[in-house]
C-alpha cells in the first residue's frame, strides 16, 4: 500500500463520523395592461371575445361603424358585448406603487390607477423649488410630470411614448377646431378682397381632416402590431424557457446516468480547490460534498465528503455518506463492502495516497438511511497533511478516486456449493 513520505510515520485508522450540520443541499404586468393605451386598465371591461380594455378606450374604439376587436378583428357590439371585469378592477386595486417623489420623503403607496392624482397632489412635489423641476417636453398637451435630473426625463420618455401618443390624439380635435376658426376668419377677410381674375382658379381643400383621420387610422395599426409584437415575445420568451428547461433536465439526465453506469468507481475533481479549503479554513462546518453514485444501476448510492479534520485542524478529512435511493428496498441491509481511498497525483502514480478499508454491519454509517443522506459518514478523519495537498493540485484541482465495491452474498454461497460438490 502505497503512502507519501510525511505520512509513513502517521497512522491513519477508518472510522465512523457524524455530521451536525446537514451541509447539503415597478412593472406592468400584461394581464393589468390596455392592448389600446398601454397603460394601466381603468374601469376594465371584458369582450365576449376573452380581451380586456380601459373602459373609455373600447367604447371610443367601437363608435365607427363596423367596429372590430383591436387585438383578434372579432366584431363586437357595445350594447351586448362588453362586460364590466370587477376581478380585475379589485386586482388592480390592491396593487401598491410607491411615490416617484419617495426619494424626497414621501412614504405613500397608492394604487396605480390612483397615482396620477397623488402625484399632482403630493405635497414633496411642490416644495421642490421650481428652478430644479425639468418638465416634460410633452407638458403643452397634458403630461405634467416633472423630474429632478435629466435621467430621470430621459427614462420616463422611453417608458410612457404609448401615453404621450396618446395624449396627442386627443389634443388632435382641439387643434383642429382652433385651426378651423382661424381658417373661417381668414375667408371672411377673403370676402373684402377684390375677385381674382381667373375664375377658373379652384380653391384648394383643406388637408388637416384628411391627415386627422390618417393619424388615427396610423395610430390604431401602431396599437394592432405592438400588441401582436408583445404577444409573439411572450411566446418566444416562452418557447426559450421551455428549451431552458429542456436542456437542463437532459444535462441532469446524462449526468444522472453516468452516476449510475460507474460501477462504483467516481472520479472526484474539486476545481477552485484553494477557494474551497480557505473557506473550510475559516468555518469549521464548511464540507464539500460529491455528486451521489451508485454502485451499479440498481445497487447503492454513496457520496463522499471533504473537511478540515475536527481532530486535528492540519489534516483534511475523506468519508463516504450512504445516501436514500430508490433500490433501498431491495438491497440488502447493513451495507457489506469495501472502500478505496485515492488521491491521485496528477504526474506519478506511484505517489498517490491509497487506503482501503471494509465496512463494518455494527455501524449506524452503513445501515438503511431513513433521511437523504446517512448522518453518519464513514472514512479517514486525518487522510492527508493539508500542506502536502500542493503536490497533488494541477490547475489548482485536486482529484480523488473513490472505489466501492459490494459483497455479494448470493455469489458467495453459490461459489462454496459448486467447491463443496467438487
Amino acid at each position: 500500500m502505497a503512502t507519501s513520505d510525511s505520512l509513513k510515520n502517521h497512522v491513519k485508522v477508518a472510522e465512523e463520523n457524524i455530521v451536525y450540520d446537514d451541509g447539503i443541499k415597478e412593472s406592468l404586468e400584461p394581464r393589468f395592461e390596455c392592448p389600446i393605451c398601454l397603460t394601466w386598465l381603468r374601469d376594465p371591461v371584458l369582450t365576449s371575445c376573452g380581451h380586456k380594455f380601459c373602459s373609455q378606450c373600447i367604447y371610443t374604439w367601437l363608435q365607427k361603424e363596423g367596429a372590430c376587436c383591436p387585438v383578434d378583428s372579432k366584431p363586437l357590439k357595445s350594447e351586448s358585448d362588453l362586460f364590466r371585469d370587477l376581478y380585475t378592477s379589485r386586482e388592480i386595486s390592491q396593487q401598491r406603487t410607491p411615490c416617484p417623489y419617495q426619494q424626497f420623503g414621501c412614504e405613500i403607496k397608492v394604487s396605480p390607477v390612483d397615482m396620477e392624482t397623488h402625484i399632482n397632489e403630493c405635497t414633496y412635489k411642490r416644495t421642490l423649488p421650481d428652478s430644479q423641476n425639468v418638465y416634460c417636453p410633452f407638458k403643452k398637451v397634458g403630461c405634467m410630470e416633472t423630474f429632478p435630473t435629466e435621467k430621470d426625463l430621459h427614462t420616463h420618455l422611453e417608458k410612457n411614448i404609448n401615453i404621450h401618443l396618446t395624449m396627442i390624439l386627443k389634443i388632435l380635435p382641439q387643434i383642429s377646431v382652433s385651426q378651423n376658426n382661424i381658417n373661417a376668419i381668414a375667408a371672411e377677410s377673403k370676402l373684402w378682397d377684390p375677385p381674382p381674375k381667373s375664375t377658373s382658379c379652384m380653391e384648394k381643400s383643406e388637408p388637416s381632416l384628411e391627415w386627422q383621420q390618417l393619424l388615427k387610422n396610423l395610430y390604431e395599426r401602431i396599437v394592432v402590431l405592438e400588441q401582436q409584437n408583445r404577444e409573439l415575445s411572450i411566446t418566444v420568451s416562452n418557447q426559450k424557457t421551455q428549451l431552458t428547461t429542456l436542456q437542463t433536465s437532459l444535462r441532469f439526465n446524462q449526468e444522472e446516468m453516468f452516476l449510475r453506469s460507474c460501477n462504483g468507481v467516481y472520479i472526484w475533481r474539486l476545481h477552485s480547490f484553494h477557494e474551497k479549503l480557505e473557506s473550510m479554513m475559516n468555518d469549521s462546518l464548511k464540507m464539500f460534498y460529491s455528486p451521489g453514485f451508485y454502485t451499479s444501476p440498481n445497487g447503492y448510492k454513496i457520496c463522499a465528503r471533504i473537511n478540515v479534520s475536527s481532530k486535528d485542524p492540519e489534516f483534511l478529512s475523506l468519508l463516504l455518506h450512504i445516501m436514500k435511493s430508490e433500490n433501498d428496498d431491495g438491497l440488502d441491509w447493513p451495507f457489506n463492502g469495501t472502500m478505496y481511498f485515492v488521491l491521485v497525483h496528477p504526474l506519478n502514480s506511484e505517489r498517490d495516497i491509497r487506503e482501503i478499508t471494509s465496512s463494518r454491519p455494527d455501524l449506524e454509517a452503513f445501515r438503511k438511511p431513513i433521511c437523504e443522506l446517512n448522518k453518519r459518514s464513514f472514512g479517514y478523519t486525518e487522510f492527508v497533511r493539508i500542506r502536502d495537498l500542493l503536490d497533488f493540485l494541477q490547475n489548482d484541482c485536486l482529484t480523488f478516486r473513490i472505489e466501492v465495491c459490494v459483497y455479494d452474498k448470493f455469489r458467495a454461497s453459490n461459489i462454496i456449493s459448486l467447491e463443496d460438490i467438487f
